[in-house]
């Protein structure tokens, strides 16, 4: 069979115009339909308004740990870990079923405070392995090399 030469069909300016006529606008969240290019210097100066400041990646990560770590506040919320601590404990004896307020707030201390440490080790051998993300197998690492508490 011979061979034949196959020309690309190239589409006219008449047929995108027909296309851009016939399709209707993408409703956007916002309610407001906006064409690509602004005709008018309000509508340029509206569009400018409507983007949204994007910070670079990372930036808004940052902040949030500097305010974190700025804060003396308890980070896990208190109903999930009291419902936590009473499910644990009433799994291994049935005959504590009552907490002292001030008990789980110094149990939740102690959590929080072996959690933030764990982290910190964790975060250490994975900058060690010349990571940046951490990763669960350096989770175990830092539990190994800390050693079990049996508490």
């Amino acid at each position: 069979m011979a061979r034949t030469k196959h020309f690309s069909n190239k589409p006219s300016s008449r047929s995108k115009k027909r296309l851009q006529w016939n399709r209707s606008p993408r409703p956007r969240p916002g309610g407001a339909t906006t064409s690509a290019t602004p005709t008018s210097p309000g509508q340029q100066q509206q569009q400018k308004q409507r983007q949204r400041h994007r910070f670079r990646p990372g930036t808004v990560a940052l902040r949030e740990i500097r305010k974190l770590q700025k804060s003396v506040k308890l980070l896990i919320p208190f109903a999930p870990f009291v419902r936590i601590v009473k499910e644990i404990s009433n799994f291994y004896s049935k005959d504590v079923s009552r907490w002292a307020a001030e008990a789980l707030l110094a149990l939740q201390e102690a959590a929080e405070s072996h959690l933030q440490e764990l982290f910190a080790d964790a975060n250490l051998c994975a900058i060690h392995a010349k990571r940046v993300t951490l990763m669960q197998k350096d989770i175990q690492l830092a539990r190994r090399i800390g050693g079990q508490r049996t508490w």
